[in-house]
């Protein structure tokens, strides 16, 4: 059936009206505040439990200032993200997706729990146990989804940050921001990974639905902030370290919603890393510069 004219204008109109529409709302800013702060503020306290308890471990040298560190946690970005694009190019193995994110969930949860429960392995697997099952019995459910995405964010942003020194941490963020640019504006392959995402809802994004409009967060944007004010907490080389993390974190957060605001304004993807990164970078640079 041919739309009419007036069909047509009233198209038009309303595709106007969405575009002057401005997404990022109070109750935007609200979830987003709520979600991100509790995700980084019970990480910051996991990574202190695994500091605390003995189980930091060195990821790639035995130093964890070493510099090179930084460059060896890209290249594994690098080829996670050639995996994940061939896996989706070829339809057949996706299913490999969902073991990737079920040996993330299980794994993650694991070092969560057990950071809370040191003397009791079978406390920490059963809570992880009921994590994986509220998952995967309900695996269309956003709700859950991202109740498990923010758990993985919790322990992989804990024990990358503890794993690694400040330096090297800085060296990659850096590095990855630059990449995020590239990434969305140029090869638009995250773009492609953002949509897949959500499209079959995998839990590699935080969900934040309102009434406007329906937000999707990469883990990767709440991971970096809490891995670099993880690292600070606990080998930092600030006199309060704890204040300089928490400062990384609100930095971070501002950095998100200047993100968001733009996506919202210009309805166009955005990379949410470099605006992070450069209020991260400029808070540690003032910390040293003044003693902090």
């Amino acid at each position: 059936m041919k739309q009419t004219t007036k069909q047509k204008k009233k198209i038009i109109k309303q595709k106007i009206k969405n575009q002057d529409e401005n997404w990022f709302t109070t109750e935007a800013i609200t979830k987003l505040g709520l979600i991100f702060l509790a995700i980084q503020l019970i990480g910051l306290i996991i990574a202190q439990n695994i500091y605390t308890q003995g189980y930091t471990q060195a990821l790639f040298t035995e130093n964890i200032n070493d510099a090179i560190n930084g460059i060896y946690l890209f290249g594994m970005i690098i080829i996670t993200t050639i995996i994940f694009l061939l896996i989706v190019k070829f339809k057949r193995t996706k299913k490999l997706l969902w073991g990737v994110e079920m040996l993330a969930i299980f794994s993650t949860s694991l070092i969560v729990f057990s950071s809370f429960f040191p003397t009791s392995y079978l406390t920490a697997l059963i809570l992880t146990t009921v994590i994986f099952i509220l998952r995967y019995s309900q695996v269309k459910n956003i709700t859950t989804r991202s109740l498990a995405a923010g758990i993985a964010i919790m322990g992989a942003g804990a024990y990358i940050g503890t794993s690694i020194g400040m330096i090297p941490l800085v060296i990659f963020v850096t590095i990855l921001s630059l990449y995020d640019i590239i990434a969305v504006f140029f090869t638009k392959h995250m773009i492609q990974i953002g949509k897949e995402s959500t499209q079959n809802n995998y839990a590699f994004t935080i969900a934040i639905p309102t009434k406007k409009h329906h937000f999707e967060i990469g883990n990767g944007d709440l991971v970096i902030p809490l891995a670099l004010a993880s690292s600070i907490i606990t080998s930092g080389p600030f006199t309060n370290n704890w204040i300089i993390s928490g400062l990384i974190i609100l930095m971070s957060y501002l950095g998100i919603t200047i993100s968001l605001q733009f996506v919202s304004k210009y309805k166009t993807p955005m990379p949410a890393l470099p605006p992070q990164v450069m209020l991260m970078l400029i808070t540690i640079l003032l910390g040293l510069i003044l003693g902090a």
